[in-house]
């Protein structure tokens, strides 16, 4: 019996720290973060703007001036396409006429030069 009890314990407890690792969490920049392929990606989103932030696997900034990054807005029962432009300090910025409300969803693709695109999902609280 406590056999059984010590290993459901481990495996609950393995679980929920890989859900805490693969799952988003609050950035520097005060958005959410999604880790993506080898990037983390935070995005901050306000109404008809969304700015991305591209770090690597050490936490520095990127350099996207030769990537390509677009978005997938899903708010008020809307879809709308968002082209991000590359900024210095590891930065993608896109604007649009969507709402950033609660529960909305934003589908990130990026592309870095010499890499496979990735993607990235983010829900606003």
């Amino acid at each position: 019996m406590l056999r059984k009890l010590v290993l459901t314990a481990a495996i609950v407890a393995a679980t929920a720290a890989g859900a805490l690792a693969a799952g988003d969490h609050k950035g520097k920049n005060g958005g959410k973060v999604v880790e993506s392929g080898h990037h983390h990606l935070e995005l901050v989103a306000a109404d008809g703007s969304l700015t991305l932030y591209v770090r690597d696997e050490a936490d520095k900034p990127e350099d996207v001036a030769k990537a390509k990054a677009s978005a997938t807005v899903l708010a008020d029962g809307k879809t709308e396409a968002v082209e991000l432009q590359p900024a210095a300090g590891g930065v993608f910025n896109g604007k649009g006429s969507f709402k950033a409300a609660k529960g909305a969803t934003v589908v990130i693709t990026l592309t870095m030069p010499d890499h496979k695109p990735e993607q990235a999902r983010f829900k606003l609280d």
